[in-house]
């Protein structure tokens, strides 16, 4: 009974590649991304189960293999139909999983987005089965150690990686990586308890313990070491690397999320510069950071990146009202479902982000669509449509991750805005015109005296753009207000100056209070814009605060207060040029058919811009890697690979060859007709090795060994060699040898090509 219960590695050796698939998978099933995880775990101890068993069975590899597949088939659909509800025969719910899976498949090759999470349950199952099957194949039966500890610690870093989430799965990583270093120095130890038996060295059993301890120990000073060294995400390689930088592995990334579209995400652990909040503080020092490129089809008569509007004023402070849960939107729902609007024209853009962790998507007013899954946050008018106040992406943006995203741009003309009606809808009533109580009566008196001569929305909004860019003097290094004072009345009649959250703030009030719709909103404006690639670098020194008014008709139409903003004047017709009778015009008036140059973009490829750098320069020639097609690279990288698996595959062959005795004699046999040789299977092995010799007499000691070692395990009564012979040993010696010799020969041939014909003919 305990011969039958022996294992040769060690019933510890089982234990921790048991716990080391038990952790990985505990760790995605406590990410918590879809309903039915807890299978997870029990496929994987299944799954080294059947390892072992297939390991130490007299199968061959195939068939082997070809068993564990069927195994697993069976037990991944039972699990995964055991959490299909109950009233379903078995029968239907297997049945079902195969339609699924069907179904997803014809989806992942035809873009479709998938919605199911059951898929992503199914097929992490099958990937842990692989990972606990073959993890207990190379412990107990090829002895690949590494081969069971890489992949599933691959699978538990990605998982750790791009989860943010409020669990600590860090803690799960770092048990992993004890068990396997502790898993690594076991099956060390059983193969040399292995090598010790075999030569009839005795050894203490109780170095088990020693071993064991000594290995824990080195295995908690290195995680002691990686725990102060710099975490993954400070690596700008590694962030390079896994955030998705290049094309290859963006595209990845994007289809991920098309085809596992039912993982939930996590907000936490993004760095947006903007909050629900937009608080009017002290001095602000925003710095000079890259934050995002813009491409475009060509220059935009004004630009502004709009990510979060505010509706709700009150004490200082501004604050999205989001009245309804966030709607979930994909990109195959088609357009948001927004209020439509007159005047506008649909522009394209391609963003590259460069902020470490993003939510938001910034775009050009009015969003209609985007190519990445999004959250918007906002309300809904009485028809239904969406009342956008924000718009974020489901999964956190990275560096280097790139969306393309469509906006109604206005080219509402001044006389079509003086005739819009002012019998606004209730929901722009409600949220739109509110006035707090602590906005003072001279701040009201002054909004009726600028706005008192003019009989329409947008002249009065002009009039108060004016002169705030005329009377506030433009500061950000200002003190924060008194609390006892309205910071619009401070900004207005104390300091007289301030910066953009100010000025927008004072002009929304202002004309709220003479019954003007507005809101302000905050994001980028302006940027430096390149000719050449047709985009706008946005930089942290852009982030801005405007004032949008609304108007019936035309929707939510940009004003600009700040005095170190330039002015963008709308013409008086649509057919004409020139501004306003307010200001002086800064951009002039566009004209629609050199607006917006589509056949521009039309030859823009984003792709061929990235360089992998997180802030590559606009104007920098290009170079020779980034001017190749990306299916070159990764065709190199491709054969690059394949290159580098026939090698270590030729590797192990040669290996196995080497190590036998019988086999390392043949392949002398082969050598010797690479070297020329005419060897007949009437010569005895010692005429072959002097033949051998003769041409390469370096060669002599090792070709004799291994000569001598072959007749004594072929033609003894014993038939076995020294058992402290080791023919790699010789073959480290003979292998340059021989070829080096060959090569020799080889060049001759080629240089006295006569002498190759006459030796052709006398084989002929």
């Amino acid at each position: 009974m305990d011969a039958r219960l022996k294992l040769e590695e060690g019933w510890t050796t089982l234990f921790l590649l048991w716990a080391m698939i038990l952790v990985a998978a505990l760790a995605l099933n406590q990410a918590d991304l879809i309903d039915g995880l807890q299978i997870i775990p029990l496929t994987g101890s299944l799954a080294v189960l059947t390892g072992l068993l297939l390991a130490k069975s007299r199968f061959q590899s195939r068939t082997a293999h070809l068993f564990s597949f069927v195994y697993g088939l069976f037990v991944v659909s039972w699990l995964v139909a055991s959490i299909l509800p109950a009233e379903e025969t078995w029968r239907v719910r297997v049945i079902e999983i195969f339609t699924r899976q069907a179904d997803w498949f014809e989806k992942a090759f035809n873009g479709g987005t998938s919605r199911d999470g059951l898929i992503f349950v199914i097929q992490t199952s099958f990937i842990y089965w692989l990972l606990g099957y073959t993890g207990a194949w190379f412990t107990f039966r090829q002895s690949r150690v590494w081969l069971a500890v890489v992949p599933t610690g691959i699978v538990l870093l990605s998982v750790v990686y791009y989860y943010n989430g409020p669990k600590l799965l860090g803690l799960y990583l770092a048990a992993y990586t004890l068990l396997a270093l502790i898993y690594v120095a076991r099956t060390h130890l059983a193969d040399q308890e292995k090598k010790w038996r075999s030569g009839r060295v005795r050894f203490d059993t109780g170095i088990h313990f020693d071993f064991m301890r000594s290995a824990l120990l080195a295995a908690l000073l290195a995680l002691m070491l990686a725990w102060v060294m710099p975490s993954l995400s400070a690596s700008a390689a590694v962030g390079d690397a896994l955030g998705g930088t290049r094309g290859p592995w963006r595209q990845f990334q994007d289809n991920w999320t098309r085809l596992f579209s039912s993982l939930r995400s996590y907000g936490s652990g993004v760095s947006d510069p903007y909050q629900d909040t937009l608080v009017l503080g002290g001095p602000r020092n925003v710095g000079n950071t890259p934050i995002m490129d813009v491409y475009v089809g060509g220059r935009l008569p004004y630009a502004y990146w709009e990510a979060i509007a505010y509706d709700t004023y009150e004490n200082g402070r501004w604050t999205a009202q989001f009245v309804e849960d966030p709607v979930l939107h994909f990109p195959d729902d088609g357009d948001l479902n927004i209020p439509l609007s007159a005047g506008r024209e649909v522009i394209t853009q391609t963003v590259v982000n460069y902020l470490p962790n993003s939510s938001f998507l910034y775009a050009a007013p009015q969003m209609v669509s985007t190519d990445r899954q999004i959250v918007i946050e906002g309300a809904s008018d009485p028809t239904g449509r969406l009342l956008v106040s924000s718009v974020r992406s489901r999964y956190v943006l990275r560096q280097g991750d790139q969306y393309n995203v469509e906006s109604r741009f206005s080219l509402a003309d001044a006389e079509g805005l003086r005739s819009a009606p002012t019998d606004y809808p209730d929901w722009i009533q409600q949220y739109y015109l509110t006035v707090p109580d602590t906005i003072t009566p001279e701040t009201i008196q002054l909004a009726s005296d600028i706005t008192g001569q003019f009989n329409n929305p947008f002249d009065k909004a002009i009039a108060v753009r004016d002169y705030l860019r005329e009377n506030v003097t433009y500061n950000d290094q200002i003190p924060a207000p008194p609390e006892a004072v309205d910071p619009v009345h401070y900004t207005l009649f104390i300091s007289r100056e301030g910066y953009c959250n100010y000025y927008a703030s004072a002009m929304a009030m202002m004309l709220r209070s003479q019954g003007i719709p507005s809101r302000v909103v905050s994001g980028y404006a302006q940027g430096e814009y390149d000719d050449k690639t047709h985009s706008y670098r946005i930089r942290a020194s852009n982030a801005h605060t405007w004032v949008e008014v609304y108007f019936q008709r035309y929707g939510w139409i940009q004003f600009e207060p700040t005095a170190s903003i330039p002015v963008y004047n709308r013409p008086e017709t649509a057919n004409e040029g020139g501004g306003d009778n307010f200001a002086s015009p800064v951009f002039g008036g566009p004209d629609r058919s050199d607006l917006l140059p589509e056949e521009n973009f039309e030859d823009f490829d984003p792709g061929a811009l990235d360089s992998g750098e997180l802030t590559p320069p606009i104007n920098e020639q290009t170079s020779l890697l980034d001017r190749l097609p990306s299916w070159q690279v990764i065709g190199a990288i491709v054969l690059v690979l394949i290159a580098g698996l026939t090698l270590f595959g030729a590797n192990e062959i040669n290996k196995r060859v080497e190590k036998d005795v019988e086999r390392s004699y043949g392949r002398l046999g082969n050598w010797g007709r690479w070297l020329g040789l005419s060897l007949q299977p009437t010569h005895t092995p010692y005429e072959r090795a002097d033949m051998i010799t003769a041409v390469v007499p370096e060669s002599g000691p090792p070709v004799r060994n291994l000569t001598q070692q072959f007749v004594r395990k072929q033609f003894s009564p014993a038939h076995d060699m020294d058992d402290t012979f080791d023919p790699r040993t010789e073959w480290r010696v003979l292998r340059p040898l021989l070829l080096r010799q060959s090569v020799i020969n080889w060049w001759e041939k080629w240089r006295h090509p006569q002498r190759k014909k006459d030796r052709f003919d006398r084989w002929r």
